[in-house]
């Protein structure tokens, strides 16, 4: 195994605190094992969901360490379980909300975080991606992680939009 390989992480994310197993640094019930070790060597726990486009983060946050796109068991469990209706969704849309979002905006409340929106095909209600980036200055071998993903109302995204500051908006 590489040294790039070897030194992969997992973001950990302050409201991820009261999950069981939360230790401040992993995501929860991540193990510090070597398991995001194999990353690289197409191991299970983690899923590529995609490719963002750098740009619509690097003048808010520097460059990114890629524009890769993963999600791990545990977020993948995370959704099923906080957002069960939600998760065939994420299914069908997540690659694309990632790939060709309607809104970026920065989370204001997490360092490093963002929300990728794009609304949903004959519906009212859009869709959420909340994204950890590996930014250049973290630590090395991190790639974008999901945190979680959900349908957010238009009054709703009002809101959020109103809260947090616009890095996109598609025309």
């Amino acid at each position: 195994m590489t040294d790039a390989a070897a030194s992969v992480t997992v973001f950990s994310w302050p409201q991820l605190a009261d999950e069981p197993n939360f230790d401040g640094n992993m995501l929860p019930s991540a193990p510090d094992d070597g398991t995001m070790d194999q990353i690289l060597e197409g191991n299970p726990s983690v899923q590529d969901i995609g490719t963002v486009d750098p740009s619509f983060f690097e003048d808010e946050f520097g460059k990114l360490q890629t524009n890769e796109v993963i999600l791990t068991n545990e977020r993948e469990a995370h959704i099923k379980g906080r957002h069960p209706q939600d998760y065939s969704l994420f299914e069908k849309y997540g690659a694309d909300v990632i790939k060709m979002p309607d809104v970026v905006l920065r989370d204001d409340k997490n360092e490093g975080t963002a929300f990728m929106i794009k609304k949903l095909p004959d519906s009212s209600s859009n869709l959420n991606v909340v994204l950890r980036l590996a930014l250049e200055t973290d630590n090395g071998g991190r790639k974008n992680s999901v945190m979680t993903f959900y349908r957010i109302r238009e009054s709703n995204l009002k809101k959020l939009i109103a809260r947090n500051k616009t890095l996109y908006t598609r025309r």
